[in-house]
C-alpha cells in the first residue's frame, strides 16, 4: 500500500473520463477539472486499462468513474469491463446524474460494475422539468441490475430544495437507496453566498431521530438509520477530518495525475510509454499531496 508523504493511504482512484455533460449544473465542480481544456483529447481506454495496471500495483482497490456525465462516453461499458478484468480492483463505482441509467444499467453491472452514485437534486418538476422521468427510470434500473448500494446524491440549495429533503429521503426508501445530503462547496463564490444551505441543523435533527447511527469510513462520515431509511450527510467545505484523511488519487479525463480536488497548480502529466512510466507519473502525483484545509 503506497502512502503519500502525510501518511494517508491511498486506496481509491477517482477516474474522470470526459469533461462533456448533458446538464450545466451551477454548482459542479467538475471534478476539479478546468473548463478551457474541455476541448483536449480523452483518454483512451487503452490509456486507462494502463493507469488501472498501475493503480493496482500501487494498492489501490477502488475506483470510481466519474466526469462530467460518464455515460455520454460511447465506450463507457468497455471502460468497466476492462478494468472489471485487473483482478486486485475489488469495487468500480460510477456518478452519474442518472438520465442515461435506464439506457446502461443492466450493461454495465454484468460488465462488472459494482454501484452507483446518482445525482438527482429534486424529483419535483418545477426544479427539474427537463426530462425528469429520466431520472426515475434510472434509479428503478439501477436498483432492479442489483447496483448496490445505491446511492442518491442531493446538493442541498438555500431557497431551492431544501424543503425536499423529506421528500428525497422517502423516495431513497422506495428505491433502497441511501440518500446523501450534500452542502454545497465554493466553486463559483457569487453562487455559494447566495444558495450555500449549512446541513449542521438537519444532521443534529437526523441524530435526534435516528435508531441507530454508522460512521462508516476514517473521514467519520456518519450514517442515519431513520424510520427505514439511510441518510448520510457529507459536508466538505472546511472540513478539517474529510481533508486529512482523504485518500484518493485522481486522474482527469484529459491525462494528468491530480492531488487534490481544490488544486490545480501541481498536476502531473501521465506518461503513457509504459506501465512503469506510467506508475512513475501516480508516484509523483502521490507525493504531491499536502493537507488543502489545514
Amino acid at each position: 500500500m503506497v502512502k503519500d508523504t502525510c501518511g494517508r493511504e491511498i486506496t481509491l482512484m477517482r477516474l474522470s473520463v470526459t469533461q462533456k455533460c448533458n446538464l450545466n449544473c451551477p454548482y459542479c465542480h467538475k471534478e476539479g477539472e478546468d473548463d478551457k481544456n474541455k476541448g483536449d483529447k480523452e483518454i483512451s481506454v487503452s490509456e486507462i486499462k494502463g493507469i488501472m495496471r498501475a493503480a493496482s500495483e500501487l494498492g489501490i482497490k477502488k475506483v470510481k468513474i466519474t466526469g462530467g456525465e460518464p455515460l455520454l462516453r460511447n465506450d463507457i461499458v468497455e471502460i468497466v469491463k476492462e478494468i472489471s478484468k485487473i483482478e486486485s480492483i475489488k469495487d468500480i463505482s460510477m456518478t452519474t446524474n442518472g438520465f442515461f441509467t435506464d439506457k446502461f444499467a443492466y450493461d454495465l453491472k454484468n460488465n462488472g460494475l459494482n454501484r452507483v452514485n446518482i445525482g438527482c437534486d429534486s424529483l419535483s418538476s418545477s426544479i427539474l422539468p427537463k426530462n425528469i422521468k429520466n431520472v426515475e427510470k434510472g434509479l428503478k434500473s439501477a436498483a432492479d441490475a442489483g447496483l448496490n448500494p445505491l446511492k442518491i446524491n442531493m446538493v442541498v440549495l438555500k431557497g431551492i430544495n431544501e424543503n425536499e429533503i423529506s421528500k428525497m429521503t422517502e423516495i431513497s426508501k422506495k428505491y433502497n437507496a441511501i440518500l446523501q445530503l450534500i452542502e454545497l462547496i465554493p466553486t463559483d463564490k457569487i453562487f455559494f453566498d447566495k444558495f450555500f444551505f449549512s446541513l449542521e441543523g438537519i444532521e443534529k435533527e437526523f441524530e435526534r431521530k435516528a435508531s441507530s447511527v454508522f460512521v462508516r469510513d476514517v473521514n467519520f462520515r456518519k450514517q442515519y438509520f431513520v424510520d427505514g431509511a439511510v441518510v448520510e450527510v457529507v459536508r466538505a467545505h472546511l472540513n478539517r477530518n474529510f481533508c486529512k484523511n482523504c485518500r484518493r488519487i485522481r486522474v482527469t479525463s484529459n491525462g494528468f495525475v491530480k492531488s487534490c480536488l481544490m488544486r490545480n497548480d501541481n498536476l502531473v502529466k501521465i506518461n503513457f510509454n509504459s506501465d512503469e512510466e506510467i506508475m512513475k507519473s501516480l508516484l509523483e502525483g502521490i507525493n504531491k499531496r499536502e493537507i488543502y484545509y489545514g
